[in-house]
């Protein structure tokens, strides 16, 4: 118990003493390998862009960033070794990760004993800013902020059984909690839900069960690849439920994967490449010609954390972390791809709504419906 805390003081004062170093390092932790990695990797790639990009007109305060990359592999085990790699190896000053909440929930621990900054993009489950962990700020929304506006979008609509599948993990089990809230707000209750592990292949047990409980609205709860299967597998059923997700089931290869399947399924994202802003096609344009292909959600809310933090240490004059994390947390109306971004000063989660968007699988991209503020949010 002694050496393990003896590592934990090690990391913290390295961690505190780092930032007057020539160069600014920060830390990178997402799958670069599994079936997460498309994300993973669409992520990486956006955060070294933007390094670029600061680099070429200066730097940060007049240093050169240099990012450290680890693989996590989306598993939790993992993400926590790279993170106490970064931090007591390469001397990271802030971590921009993990990509899956419960990567990110696993490092949570280190990241507070170092007192370093770290900044999910993709990680929303609830519990990542219900954590009190003073170090954490979430620049994107969570999930209790897209199953409040799909399950009222939903209502609006005249669904009324509305059931969910979510994967067995932190962040399927933190969406079904939301979907819970989010009813009960509504005045609802769900339908029915099924769960199945991550490397599950058949979900037909799963979907007949909710299909014989009479559900019209499917909530999808998972990453892209098992979306992808769940929809296919329904419609071979013959059931022809709405489908509804949040950003998980969203990616530029879930037109591929799903097929037909797709079309037509509501999601709450904060970022699509079809939007016509001079900032967002400035964006998709740089991204495409540096990497020949089609930028995704996951990289474009990867694109706005790295940001974020350059950011505030500009406006902090530092990156001495205490400092940092202080500004990061007073961030208000921050210009991102997503949209105008702020930060809740006592829980570093993010404030504001989330766009609506439906797939549309003839022309490989998505229809916006309109910018959603759920009536359950707390201002």
């Amino acid at each position: 118990m002694k050496k393990f805390l003896c590592v934990f003081l090690g990391l913290a004062l390295m961690a505190s003493s780092v930032f007057a170093e020539d160069v600014v390092k920060l830390g990178a932790i997402g799958p670069l390998t599994g079936e997460s990695s498309i994300a993973g990797i669409d992520e990486r790639d956006s955060k070294l862009m933007a390094i670029d990009e600061i680099n070429a007109v200066g730097g940060l305060l007049g240093k050169k960033v240099v990012m450290y990359s680890e693989d996590d592999a989306s598993q939790p085990s993992q993400a926590a070794a790279v993170a106490m790699k970064m931090i007591s190896q390469n001397n990271v000053v802030a971590i921009i990760g993990a990509h899956n909440s419960s990567c990110t929930l696993a490092i949570m621990q280190i990241i507070d004993r170092a007192g370093i900054p770290i900044i999910p993009p993709s990680s929303t489950s609830p519990k990542v800013c219900n954590s009190g962990n003073k170090w954490v700020v979430r620049p994107t929304p969570p999930d209790t902020v897209q199953t409040a506006a799909l399950v009222q979008y939903a209502k609006e609509l005249g669904y009324k059984k509305i059931g969910m599948i979510y994967v067995n993990d932190d962040f399927g089990k933190g969406g079904y909690g939301a979907v819970l809230d989010a009813m009960k707000a509504q005045g609802m209750e769900l339908a029915g839900a099924e769960s199945f592990q991550g490397d599950d292949k058949d979900m037909h047990a799963q979907l007949t069960k909710l299909e014989a409980l009479g559900v019209d609205a499917l909530l999808i709860w998972c990453q892209f690849v098992p979306a992808s299967l769940i929809m296919r597998q329904a419609r071979e059923m013959g059931w022809n439920v709405q489908f509804f997700g949040g950003t998980g089931p969203m990616h530029n290869r879930t037109f591929e994967l799903a097929g037909g399947a797709y079309d037509g399924m509501i999601h709450t994202v904060p970022f699509i490449p079809n939007n016509p802003l001079p900032n967002i096609q400035k964006y998709v344009g740089d991204f495409q010609k540096r990497y020949g292909r089609i930028p995704s959600q996951p990289g474009a809310r990867a694109y706005d954390a790295i940001n974020l933090y350059f950011d505030a240490v500009k406006r902090a004059g530092t990156t001495d972390p205490d400092k940092v994390i202080v500004t990061l947390r007073s961030t208000k109306d921050f210009p991102g791809l997503q949209g105008p971004i702020a930060i809740n000063k006592g829980t570093g989660e993010y404030e504001g709504g989330v766009p609506l968007v439906k797939a549309n699988y003839e022309n490989k991209n998505w229809d916006f419906i309109k910018n959603f503020v759920p009536q359950m949010q707390s201002k």
